[in-house]
């Protein structure tokens, strides 16, 4: 490799240790954060997801029903279970990545819970979402704290 193209590397090594937090900084990740900057990020989160995940819903049943407006209850249960099921793993994930606001930790705990008590039901059943308004209990605690994007 040339003079230059060590140089590079070096430059891309140093930048990359940078950034993941590496070199002894003081940083605290375990610091919480206020309602205010959990709401926010835990909406951009979900928003991501759904957007994600209605992308690739779309793409599933256009292809699944190679131009047909209809789908069969069998292709809906293969795409829950292809890209709604990762997609809410990926977000309860990233969810519980955030630190909770100071003295709220039990209501994000709860609202986690209620996330995977979804995932769990919609992975017995890739048609729960399918027989009526079944979530809404499910999404009382997210909602009534202000994760608007987070509802099922």
């Amino acid at each position: 490799m040339s003079r230059a193209g060590w140089l590079v590397a070096g430059l891309v090594v140093a930048a990359l240790l940078l950034a993941s937090g590496c070199g002894g900084g003081g940083d605290d990740t375990t610091a919480s954060l206020t309602k205010d900057e959990f709401v926010k990020q835990a909406n951009a989160i979900c928003t991501k997801h759904q957007r994600q995940m209605e992308a690739k819903f779309s793409k599933f049943v256009e292809e699944a029903n190679a131009g047909s407006r209809t789908s069969t209850p069998e292709k809906f249960k293969e795409g829950v279970t292809k890209i709604a099921i990762p997609a809410l793993e990926e977000q309860i994930e990233e969810l519980s990545a955030l630190p909770a606001p100071a003295g709220e930790e039990e209501q994000v705990k709860l609202i986690l819970e209620r996330q995977e008590e979804t995932l769990k039901k919609v992975e017995a059943d890739p048609t729960f979402r399918t027989s009526g308004g079944p979530y809404e209990e499910l999404n009382k605690p997210a909602s009534d704290y202000g994760l608007s994007e987070c509802a099922v």
